[in-house]
């Protein structure tokens, strides 16, 4: 299971096209990084044993509720009917979970004799999740962070758990900065498996969009902001996308004119403050549809091809909406082709002209006529 899911996370990651991390982690490779982590929590006194495994004592770290602004006493007057009464307290949480005796998990490892309260050996349990975050955390990137980033939903407990554990084991501050994304949900509701709606990048690529369109709408959004997903948006990503990557094939057909007004420098610099402004990528999009839209209303003869491919550079590295990637030149046959229909349009060949401009459309590409005068463009038909 995990080598299935884990292989199509990063097949994903790459077709999004998103910076690789150095380094991509196994939970399984830090079992002991794990247990060193509880030895260490133990000898100072936060945790405690009980029939099901060794707990955190939240009481003995006086700054727990502080992150989350939790109200433990709240907490704990709503504890469900099932909560194991030997916890102290509702908000302990397990840092090792003992496999139930009887009974074989897929992975589970011999509990430490030290690690026990009693002279029990050969216990065999597991991780928390909590766990396996600190302790990859502390031996990959060191005892204090910049940026740690996770979903809203994992403010009460899972960061809130990170940081006590974390905190009262390392002396040190644990994060420095959090980013927490906002929910997703899609056509209306939070994504289940009984209401259909738990899509996955492969039904997007069976529904005929591309990775780059859901890109595109992810970043249409401001992470702060709910989300709520549906393929009619998909779909008007997906024709702004279009109109980029049509933009962007300008390239192909700008003569070598470095004194052109377009594109505007000045507009990247707006761009990167709009990003730079708590990763404000809304109006980062907005600023570059725009520019997009006035270099597609430009005259050919008033586009500068080193600003236009310094622009594009600078969306691709900024977005990595591979723009540059998925607009490759016409063949030289559709060029002839698009040739042609213009003499026939000088001649006023109309039903030439008509002829030429179906067979270039079987090919993918759409041809855009300019005013008198200025010829024509091709553009990609999708």
């Amino acid at each position: 299971v995990a080598d299935e899911w884990g292989t199509d996370f990063v097949q994903n990651f790459h077709k999004l096209n998103l910076l690789e991390p150095y380094k991509l982690i196994k939970a399984t490779s830090c079992i002991n990084e794990d247990l060193e982590l509880v030895r260490t929590l133990k000898e100072k006194g936060y945790t405690y044993q009980i029939d099901d495994g060794i707990y955190y004592d939240t009481s003995r770290f006086p700054r727990y509720a502080d992150f989350a602004h939790l109200n433990l006493k709240d907490l704990q007057a709503g504890a469900r009917v099932e909560f194991n009464q030997q916890k102290r307290g509702a908000a302990d949480f397990a840092l090792w979970k003992f496999t139930p005796k009887g009974t074989k998990r897929d992975m589970e490892w011999e509990t430490p004799a030290d690690l026990m309260d009693n002279s029990e050996t050969g216990r065999m349990g597991f991780p928390g999740w909590h766990l396996e975050c600190s302790a990859i955390i502390k031996r990959e990137l060191g005892d204090t962070i910049d940026i740690h980033t996770g979903g809203i939903e994992h403010i009460p407990v899972h960061h809130t758990n990170e940081i006590a554990q974390s905190e009262a084991a390392n002396d040190k501050p644990f994060v420095n900065y959090w980013l927490h994304a906002h929910h997703l949900t899609a056509d209306g509701a939070k994504m289940s498996k009984s209401l259909g709606n738990g899509y996955t990048l492969d039904d997007v690529n069976e529904r005929g969009f591309s990775h780059m369109d859901f890109k595109m709408w992810v970043l249409q959004g401001h992470f702060q902001s709910d989300r709520n997903f549906t393929f009619e948006d998909l779909a008007a990503a997906h024709q702004r996308l279009l109109r980029w990557r049509n933009a962007a094939a300008l390239r192909h057909q700008v003569k070598n004119n470095e004194g052109g007004e377009q594109p505007s420098r000045a507009v990247l610099k707006a761009i990167l403050n709009a990003v730079s402004d708590n990763l404000g990528t809304p109006q980062a999009m907005a600023l570059a549809d725009q520019a997009f839209v006035d270099i597609w209303n430009t005259a050919v003869s008033h586009i500068s091809k080193g600003n236009l491919r310094e622009f594009l550079d600078t969306i691709d590295e900024l977005f990595g909406l591979n723009l540059l990637g998925t607009t490759p030149d016409i063949s030289d046959d559709v060029k002839k082709l698009i040739l042609q229909r213009e003499r026939a349009r000088d001649a006023k060949n109309w039903e030439e002209s008509d002829r030429i401009r179906a067979e270039v459309e079987q090919h993918g590409i759409a041809i855009r006529d300019l005013p008198a005068g200025h010829g024509s463009v091709w553009e990609y038909s999708n």
